[in-house]
């Protein structure tokens, strides 16, 4: 019972968070061009500072052989998330304009914005190092695979627009390849940088949630929840992702830590990227958003189901 009520608890401080970045959207103390930069200050600043900060601990060959487990499974179940997206697509005959943005739903989840702060603060110990190997996975495979899926299934796409190289050169990627090095060296950072690093990627819970909160409130809330497809595609992303994976992968990885991390991970909504990226393929960058509101809006009662198989 006391779980229950510390996961509830840290719920509860994510949803507040969230309210606040709906709140100053739609009061308009916060604008379009706020909202670009604390997304790129998040992505080339904070996270990989959280990263690099949550791989400083001390090297065991058990404990990178774990890490190295999550990171196989995670881009093994990227690969299942295209096969359900595909197979959803055809049998529910979702219309042909949103099969990119459909199938990318079903395979990548919100790991880096919504996954590793509501996972840190709930699981804690382990689960960010964990968490830094799902987010490598989830970068590798979503700038690759993603990349064209939505290519290949968007009309008059153009794969020129997006730079493959650049994309796996990420300031995330970077700092995760930076991290696992120092890791696998056992080479700490001196006292000053390893604490500015802490501080700074400690700033990813609050922040990524206010972002959050802010990208919410920036779509209008009844012509947003009245599209039909995003509750479809909401069923796959928040129950049946995550589900299928947790009776997949339960007889095979026994460490609860590691298993929770992945599917919890499963569990978070779609990510911001689906719609930036619709928009570099010049798919249904407004359906996409509608996806990513709903599924987000969903998840806080979806996400605390699959907390509750890990405590």
């Amino acid at each position: 019972m006391e779980a229950v009520f510390t996961v509830l608890n840290k719920l509860m401080i994510i949803f507040f968070l969230i309210l606040i970045g709906y709140g100053c959207r739609k009061k308009k103390i916060v604008d379009d061009s706020f909202m670009e930069g604390i997304a790129g200050f998040l992505t080339r600043i904070i996270i990989p500072c959280f990263v690099i900060s949550s791989l400083q601990i001390d090297y065991t060959p058990e404990l990178f052989r774990d890490g190295a487990t999550v990171f196989i499974v995670c881009v093994i179940m990227h690969f299942w998330g295209l096969v359900v997206g595909w197979l959803s697509f055809r049998f529910l005959k979702v219309p042909q304009k949103a099969k990119g943005i459909w199938i990318f739903s079903c395979m990548f989840a919100n790991i880096g914005f919504m996954g590793v702060p509501v996972i840190s603060m709930i699981f804690g110990g382990n689960s960010v190092f964990y968490c830094a190997f799902a987010s490598f996975a989830f970068n590798i495979t979503a700038y690759t695979l993603g990349v064209v899926v939505l290519d290949k299934c968007t009309e008059n796409s153009d794969s020129s627009k997006v730079n493959m190289k650049q994309l796996l050169k990420a300031p995330v990627n970077v700092a995760t390849v930076v991290g696992i090095l120092l890791f696998v060296m056992n080479v700490r950072l001196p006292e000053p940088m390893k604490d500015t690093v802490d501080m700074v990627g400690g700033m990813l819970s609050p922040l990524a949630m206010i972002y959050i909160g802010g990208i919410l409130g920036k779509f209008d809330f009844k012509e947003t929840v009245t599209e039909k497809w995003a509750y479809a595609v909401s069923f796959f992303r928040l129950i049946f992702m995550p589900l299928s994976s947790y009776f997949m992968l339960k007889p095979f990885i026994h460490d609860k830590l590691i298993l929770g991390v992945i599917v919890v991970g499963l569990s978070t909504p779609i990510g911001a990227f689906c719609a930036i990226l619709a928009a570099e393929f010049g798919a249904d960058e407004e359906l996409a958003s509608k996806y990513i509101f709903v599924t987000t809006l969903l998840c806080i009662f979806t996400m605390p189901v699959f907390f509750m198989l890990f405590l």
